[in-house]
């Protein structure tokens, strides 16, 4: 991507550079902080690779251990998506005015960027980890920063007692909300699922809504996408009062150390003029054309957008999990739709009618591998 020239400087004079190589990584982590660092990191990161239980909160703790270290790790694993941001933040000048409250700050790299960018504006900058509150201050004092406040809070239980002109979360919901969204399905009947991400996220659109101001601006990039959890968390926001800016509201792509993550870019705010699943549809039908197979979230977009009548689910069901979901269905131009979704896997593939006979008979043989012992088979309309 092409970073702004101020976004490029601030990165630099940060520290925050781009780290390609995964092996560079812990020996550059050593040599700007020390052996032990390193090596805690390591196994943290070891462990998580090797399919741990996510403990965000312990994460953040080690990775706020200095200021040094939680720039590099962030260099590590953000930095592409905070160059994003960094021009996100200059292209919307408009809205960034008054004061502005930064939820889930972390160390301060953003806050103190978009503090340096308006000098007349008063940010507040929020996180529930003193290690990392305690790092922003000393970044902010190190730049020179003196428009930036920095406070230990809870963000799901926030009460400031003030509203502000704009409210920024970046890349906060993910870490906030991750004990109310442990074990919520990946896949599975849209509405379900997304309702029960919905109830996850309330409480962090709730302390949104509560500290925006009546003519105030929302700015929210997350890494919860079309694939799950995107829908919900517009819906939450809905249901506390705000509504969308669809012009505004788009899907991300940024690199880290090992690959490319997708995000959401949500705008919203009391005035807005769009509801959430209006807004889902407008950004995800940017790129789609019909008859054209799909994987990820435009696949699972294009069976509800695309299909005309009922839609045809059969859902894999372990427990209350969906680990498996099949749908045909008939889009609007005729051609027939299969849907195939497994954890964060999708896809969705176009055929003619002659083809049907073909196609039941692969997915039977594929729902046959499921042992009806140890898994339900759950078979219904929408």
């Amino acid at each position: 991507m092409i970073a702004y020239e101020q976004v490029e400087n601030y990165m630099k004079e940060v520290g925050l550079k781009y780290i390609k190589n995964p092996n560079d990584f812990i020996a550059g982590l050593a040599f700007r902080t020390d052996k032990q660092y390193a090596q805690d990191m390591a196994a943290e990161l070891n462990a998580r690779g090797e399919g741990a239980p996510v403990d965000n909160a312990h994460f953040y703790e080690l990775k706020n251990r200095s200021l040094d270290g939680s720039i590099y790790v962030s260099a590590a694993f953000d930095g592409g998506v905070f160059r994003h941001i960094g021009n996100l933040v200059i292209d919307n000048a408009d809205l960034f005015h008054g004061s502005v409250l930064d939820l889930c700050c972390d160390c301060g790299i953003v806050t103190c960027f978009m503090a340096r960018q308006y000098p007349a504006v008063q940010f507040t900058g929020v996180d529930i980890n003193e290690g990392a509150v305690n790092n922003a201050k000393q970044l902010a004092e190190k730049l020179g920063v003196t428009n930036a406040a920095f406070i230990t809070a809870d963000v799901l239980a926030l009460e400031l007692g003030k509203k502000f002109d704009c409210i920024t979360s970046f890349r906060s919901l993910l870490d906030a909300c991750e004990l109310k969204t442990q074990g919520l399905n990946f896949v599975g009947a849209r509405d379900e699922r997304e309702a029960s991400y919905h109830d996850a996220f309330l409480d962090f659109a709730g302390a949104v809504a509560a500290h925006l101001a009546d003519k105030g601006a929302f700015i929210s990039v997350e890494r919860y996408t079309a694939e799950y959890g995107w829908l919900g968390w517009m819906q939450a926001l809905e249901a506390c009062g705000l509504k969308m800016n669809a012009d505004k509201c788009c899907e991300m792509q940024a690199m880290d150390i090992s690959n490319t993550k997708q995000y959401s870019v949500t705008f919203a705010g009391a005035d807005g003029a769009n509801g959430a699943l209006d807004t889902f549809n407008a950004v995800l039908s940017r790129n789609f054309k019909s008859g054209t197979g799909y994987d990820g979230g435009m696949a699972e977009f294009a069976l509800y957008y695309d299909s005309e009548g009922a839609i045809e689910f059969t859902d894999v069901m372990k427990g209350r999990r969906t680990i498996h979901q099949y749908a045909f269905a008939t889009a609007k131009s005729g051609k027939r739709m299969y849907f195939d979704a497994a954890n964060n896997n999708r896809r969705v593939k176009y055929y003619n009618e002659k083809k049907e006979a073909k196609m039941r008979a692969d997915f039977e043989a594929k729902l046959k591998l499921y042992d009806t012992n140890q898994f339900e088979i759950r078979k219904y309309t929408k």
